[in-house]
């Protein structure tokens, strides 16, 4: 099933879950994944006529795979998203003083022959000027590249690379970094160019700016309605791992943007809908918002690396389009996805249901002994991804707090050690040997390179009663089937119970 409308780390291709699921279960018993991500396996479980059991700690992986699975109603979901864009005007603070505007007007910039025009994007670089008070002395390579922005006055992250083409451009980029902080150098965000929702009546499609006055409704602006401002930390105060530049999840978009996405997300959480349809919402707007922040390149995705991360030059697209388009991904899945039934849990253990989402520890799971035939899994990957951080993006609009205390990860910052981890590891798989019916199989994914590592996985989930009876590789994955001892009469493809 392809998955375009958003963005989750570490999923895996259906292909390879249409290989286990198929091998390891029959049409109409059930399948589990008690670290179900974006949903894969249990979607591909349903589409092979299984039923279905979706397990995650996190709230916007559920969302996704809920989402994406269950699905809404079309016809409700356009009309939905037609009020929301049809909104005439939103309250935004311009320049200290309240205003009631035309939403896509704050994404107006003034093309060049004055006219004001809708932006459909904008390319930002970042600007450095020394700091005239700074009493600090840089030597070696931050000396030369402080004398090239010096010399020139003020210099663009462009030209300053092309003045030393001698240092790596990561280097280059970390030397910037260790300046601004050292109050050595001033940093700014400057907008280069445009490009137009429409051609201007002048014919121009793209905007080249010769300075920073670029749009039609100058700020500062400040958004009326609530919009997040957590802090990228744990609750013991420590940095989040995957943190960068920001202090705060509303620092990685501009402030009229905010204003934009604040106005949807209060209109989404407004409207009077059915529970599907609110949820389709919901996802549509976790999808715009990486797209319409600051953490896109030019050239090479939204979000492109796990981590809080604003490139030197980014680029910002316009809300309101951003929307629109995930919208209409949205309605041209959902028109082509084949319906499934979701229920409670006793429901599909009863046949009454063909999935289940539940939001829980997969540690602490609470379901029936030999419920299921089989199970399959791909948890985090010791230190690989840190999926509870990187979801706070995404979990602070929904105003949840995470658990990352539950979190199967290892992290120095959170004391989450590699034996930690293994004893987590072992704990949930122990929840998998309960669940599981006996004589069946249980699939474990994992994308390690250490071969100690992968031995005290192993033996952690054996710990419990399982038998490993499988072992593959299918490129960088490690693939390795258990089998729940019970009577020996069990095979599959020559797998001999």
């Amino acid at each position: 099933m392809k998955r375009q409308i958003i963005r989750y780390w570490g999923r895996k291709p259906s292909e390879l879950a249409q290989h286990y699921i198929g091998l390891y279960s029959k049409p109409g018993e059930i399948v589990a994944d008690t670290f179900g991500g974006s949903g894969i396996f249990v979607d591909v479980a349903l589409e092979l006529g299984r039923k279905a059991i979706y397990v995650d700690l996190n709230p916007f992986a559920e969302l996704i795979a809920h989402s994406l699975i269950g699905g809404c109603d079309v016809l409700r979901y356009q009309q939905a998203v037609q009020k929301i864009l049809a909104r005439d005007s939103i309250l935004a603070n311009v320049g200290g003083e309240e205003m009631r505007l035309e939403p896509r007007k704050l994404f107006h910039v003034r093309c060049t022959c004055e006219r004001s025009i809708e932006a459909k994007s904008i390319f930002f670089t970042r600007i450095y000027q020394v700091m005239s008070t700074s009493s600090t002395k840089v030597n070696g390579i931050r000396d030369e590249v402080v004398r090239t922005i010096q010399k020139k006055g003020l210099i663009t992250h462009e030209d300053l690379c092309a003045a030393h083409k001698n240092i790596h451009t990561q280097s280059l980029s970390n030397i910037v970094k260790q300046l601004v902080r050292q109050g050595v150098i001033v940093e700014k965000e400057m907008p280069i160019s445009a490009y137009l929702l429409e051609p201007c009546r002048c014919g121009r499609k793209e905007i080249i700016f010769k300075n920073e006055n670029i749009w039609a409704i100058n700020g500062p602006i400040k958004p009326y309605y609530w919009y997040p401002v957590d802090s990228l930390e744990y609750e013991n105060g420590e940095p989040f791992l995957k943190k960068r530049d920001v202090l705060r999840v509303n620092e990685l978009f501009l402030d009229r943007s905010l204003a934009i996405l604040s106005a949807i997300w209060d209109d989404i959480c407004s409207l009077k809908v059915d529970r599907s349809t609110k949820r389709c919402l919901k996802l549509t707007f976790m999808a715009t918002l990486a797209r319409s922040s600051k953490m896109c390149r030019r050239s090479g995705g939204t979000w492109p690396i796990n981590s809080y991360w604003i490139p030197r030059n980014f680029i910002v697209k316009n809300p309101y389009i951003v929307f629109e388009n995930a919208a209409n991904q949205m309605i041209n899945f959902t028109k082509n996805k084949r319906k499934f039934k979701c229920g409670r849990l006793k429901d599909v253990v009863k046949g009454d249901a063909d999935v289940t989402f539940l939001v829980t520890d997969s540690t602490k799971l609470n379901m029936p002994e030999s419920s299921v035939d089989y199970v399959i899994i791909d948890p985090p990957h010791t230190d690989e991804a840190q999926f509870l951080e990187l979801s706070v993006f995404y979990t602070s609009w929904l105003k949840q707090k995470l658990p990352f205390e539950n979190e199967l990860i290892v992290n120095a910052k959170q004391g989450k050690t590699l034996n930690i981890y293994m004893r987590m590891l072992k704990e949930a798989a122990k929840k998998v040997h309960h669940i599981l019916k006996p004589n069946k199989y249980f699939t474990a994914i994992l994308h390690e390179e250490d071969l100690s590592i992968l031995k005290s996985s192993i033996e952690a989930i054996c710990s419990v009663g399982f038998q490993l009876v499988k072992d593959d590789k299918e490129g960088d994955y490690n693939i390795y089937t258990f089998l729940k001892q019970g009577s020996h009469e069990l095979k599959i493809d020559g797998v001999q119970s």
